[in-house]
């Protein structure tokens, strides 16, 4: 009997908890950005004060997701949406998105971001035919440089939004821009002997990274679609002029391009995710790699 009891006691509390834990959740206010990297910075900031909802899951292409049902009616609750700028997501369902929830307040970060343009990705002597590239380059989260530009405008937003947090946040913000100082010098002493080197990626997601950190991005993709087999070609004798033996693909991709391309060149394919959640650790994860790209 007793055993009985002591059990019952655990279910009561454990849904006395869940309930209570649900009720805060409820209470906090919610914002709502686009992609994972935006979300990891927000809660650097913002700890557990708010609720974080992204549009973009795991895995999801910022191209082609389409938003569920369900987050549809989380954002119906969020009072500010936290535009990473040029993403074809954003381009594509924003007033969508604004007209379910009109009181929303959007603020787009990359307002303080240096933005490449797309027609300079591929700016090198190994320019892809003349191709031209229109618009921005729209990963702005990939440099830790100019990430620190975006994190304290969400910092000096957050605290205008929800001042009554001004003392916790300004903790939080203080606490993360030394994690960023540290993991811009991580990489900066870790790529110092490769300034200039060429790197190959599917999908051109680290011009913002090669631009600020010295090194010299080529990309397959071109103009956002898939290489012709001229492209395929060309590209091939491009990496072997460079001695290129590792080309990146990012997950949301397919690899068999890559793959064609790293038979040919005696190569081999790295995936990378640089949309993932944890920021700091998955660019240590692609400057490793990168690293290792140029030892082989």
């Amino acid at each position: 009997m007793r055993k009985i009891i002591i059990s019952l006691l655990v279910v009561i509390g454990l849904f006395s908890c869940n309930n209570q834990q649900q009720n805060q959740n409820i209470n906090k206010q919610s914002v709502t950005v686009s992609v994972l990297p935006q979300k990891y910075f927000v809660e650097k900031i913002a700890g557990d004060r708010l609720n974080i909802n992204v549009m973009i899951p795991p895995g999801a292409s910022p191209v082609t997701y389409e938003p569920t049902p369900k987050q549809m009616k989380e954002l119906s609750a969020s009072n500010l949406y936290i535009r990473i700028g040029h993403i074809e997501f954003e381009k594509s369902w924003m007033k969508k998105l604004r007209d379910i929830n009109p009181e929303m307040c959007v603020v787009d970060q990359s307002v303080v971001v240096n933005l490449i343009e797309a027609e300079n990705i591929y700016k090198d002597e190994h320019e892809h035919n003349g191709h031209h590239h229109h618009g921005v380059d729209p990963h702005i989260w990939t440099s830790p440089k100019e990430v620190k530009k975006q994190v304290n405008f969400l910092y000096q937003y957050l605290i205008k939004t929800y001042p009554e947090f001004d003392s916790y946040f300004t903790i939080n913000y203080n606490s993360f821009l030394n994690e960023i100082d540290s993991l811009d010098l991580y990489i900066t002493e870790q790529l110092k002997l490769y300034h200039g080197n060429k790197f190959m990626i599917f999908h051109p997601a680290l011009s913002y990274f090669a631009r600020d950190y010295g090194l010299v991005q080529i990309s397959i993709e071109i103009d956002g679609k898939e290489p012709t087999p001229a492209n395929i070609q060309e590209i091939i004798e491009v990496a072997k002029e460079e001695e290129i033996k590792v080309i990146f693909v990012q997950k949301q991709f397919s690899t068999h391009n890559a793959e064609v391309i790293a038979r040919e060149i005696n190569g081999r394919v790295v995936q990378i995710d640089p949309l993932s959640y944890n920021w700091p650790e998955n660019l240590k994860l692609i400057v490793d790699e990168i690293v290792k790209s140029y030892s082989n």
